[in-house]
This record gives C-alpha cells, sequence and structure tokens, in this order.
C-alpha cells in the first residue's frame, strides 16, 4: 500500500479517520463542474506557487471528491499527474452533506412570478417542501418547481440560474440554514434539492455532473498545510517513500474553532508546521 499518515479524530459524537496520500489525477471523481473564473484564480495561483498546501478531501472507498473540486481541475489543467489528498468514510454521519443556496438581490417580483410559472412552479407552504424539492423563495410567496427526479431538479436548476444571470443577476452563495432573510437584504433564494449521499456517488461516477456549488460537504476536521512540492506530484510515477517522509517531517498542531486563515473555518483544523 503505498506511504501516507493516517490519524483519528475523537469527537464528543464519535471518530473520524484521515488518511493524508497521494491519489493519481484520474482517480478520484468530481460530481460538480467548476466556475470558470474561481478556475483561472486557482491555475495562476499554481503556477506562482512551489507546493500544493492543503489536501483535498475525498472519500476513501469511491474517490469522489467532497472539498477541492477546483484545486483538483487546476491541478489537472496544468498537467500534474498527483494530487495530495485527506481520504476520509463518507459514510461515516460526522461527514454531513449539506447545500448551497443562491441568493439575489432586486430581482422585480414580476421576474420571480414569470420564471415560477415558465418552470411549473406552485406556491406550498414551508413544512410541505421535501429535501429533494427544487424552491423559489420570494418575499411573499414559496414556490415548489415540479420535477419527477432529483436529476431532473438539478437540471431546473441550472436553466433558471441561466435565465436569471440572462437578465442581469448573479447569485450569491449562502449556506443551507440561511433562514428566511428574503425582502432584507435578498429578494429573491434559488434552493437546490439535497441529495443523498448515494445519490452524488451515483452521479460522479455515470459522468453527470451537478451545477458549480450544488453541493456543501461538512467535515469536522480538515488537515490544512502540508506543503508538499508540486514537482513531486508532476512526475509519472510517485515518490510515495519521499511523500511520506514529507509528512513525517511536519508536526500538526491542532487549532479549535472558529479559526480565520485564508477564510473561516467552523471545523478543527490539523494545521501542519
Amino acid at each position: 500500500m503505498p506511504s501516507c499518515l493516517k490519524l483519528r479524530i475523537r469527537l464528543n459524537e464519535g471518530s473520524l479517520d484521515l488518511r493524508i496520500t497521494a491519489k493519481g489525477i484520474g482517480e478520484v471523481l468530481p460530481h460538480e463542474e467548476v466556475i470558470p473564473t474561481h478556475l483561472d484564480r486557482l491555475k495562476l495561483a499554481l503556477i506562482n506557487s512551489t507546493f500544493q498546501r492543503n489536501p483535498i478531501i475525498v472519500d476513501a472507498a469511491s474517490g469522489l471528491i467532497l472539498d477541492g473540486t477546483h484545486r483538483w481541475a487546476a491541478m489537472r489543467d496544468l498537467g500534474y499527474r498527483w494530487i495530495v489528498v485527506c481520504e476520509v468514510d463518507y459514510s461515516n454521519p460526522l461527514v454531513v452533506l449539506d447545500r448551497w443556496v443562491r441568493a439575489y438581490r432586486h430581482v422585480e417580483s414580476s421576474l420571480a412570478e414569470e420564471i415560477a410559472k415558465e418552470f411549473e412552479a406552485e406556491p406550498v407552504e414551508r413544512d410541505e417542501i421535501r429535501n429533494e424539492d427544487l424552491v423559489l423563495e420570494t418575499p411573499s410567496t414559496l414556490y415548489r418547481v415540479s420535477c419527477v427526479s432529483v436529476k431532473e431538479a438539478f437540471a431546473k436548476l441550472r436553466a433558471i440560474e441561466e435565465r436569471l444571470l440572462q437578465y442581469g443577476y448573479a447569485p450569491f452563495y449562502v449556506t443551507g440554514d440561511y433562514k428566511s432573510g428574503v425582502g432584507k437584504r435578498y429578494s429573491l433564494f434559488l434552493i437546490p434539492p439535497l441529495p443523498s449521499k448515494s445519490n452524488v456517488v451515483e452521479f460522479a461516477r455515470g459522468g453527470s455532473l451537478l451545477p458549480p456549488k450544488s453541493t456543501r460537504h461538512l467535515v469536522p476536521a480538515r488537515p490544512l498545510g502540508v506543503n508538499v512540492p508540486l514537482k513531486l506530484l508532476s512526475n509519472e510515477s510517485l515518490d510515495f517513500e519521499a511523500l511520506s517522509e514529507i509528512l513525517r517531517q511536519r508536526n500538526p498542531v491542532l487549532l479549535r474553532p472558529p479559526v480565520r486563515l485564508d477564510r473561516d473555518y467552523q471545523e478543527l483544523l490539523l494545521y501542519f508546521i
């Protein structure tokens, strides 16, 4: 078995095993498309860097990318053969599947009603909404878009996003616990369906990529700062002994949330120094 570093995090709710290693760039599976502008920024950053700073998070069993799709796509596009990963057990209940809600400002109510009608959306009460539903929320009404499957719901999500973009409305991405701020900061929410974990794996294996930022995976612990040289990851054959030695030379320091680094982190951080 390739060299790696194994860690076990014990929490009140249970334990989570982390395995830091490297995978071939084609061995991991994306389940979402990328945002081109974000991808371009990451590629430029990698061109000007000498390290992969942070592992991407993947499911040990399927190779599904849970966090880090843009970093993976940037390294793939730049020709790297390997990528450093942190493997976790996706079936562990401590790994939570959530979603990103699309929030829009200053959308005219007439346009929202027009879109609801075009996509056969009907008004519903909040307690009628199911996880698999695609929902439009305005200051006055909740609409459920008619869909026969989760796959169709994501297709209609994409179509509604494109329609709003045609009118000049770009989304802000907010977390799924947004509650109801419609009519205050935002005038329209587009709430994606929440698929099951098995749905996500199935989409990835079938090559049916979801729209960007459809899912949000919450992992209770995350390694940062492994700083593996990109030169090592560009070789056709990876020197796993060299990788293992790099990881052994660094000691992870446990940082408890909240932590502000390049962004806000609400999970435990294992910061390698």
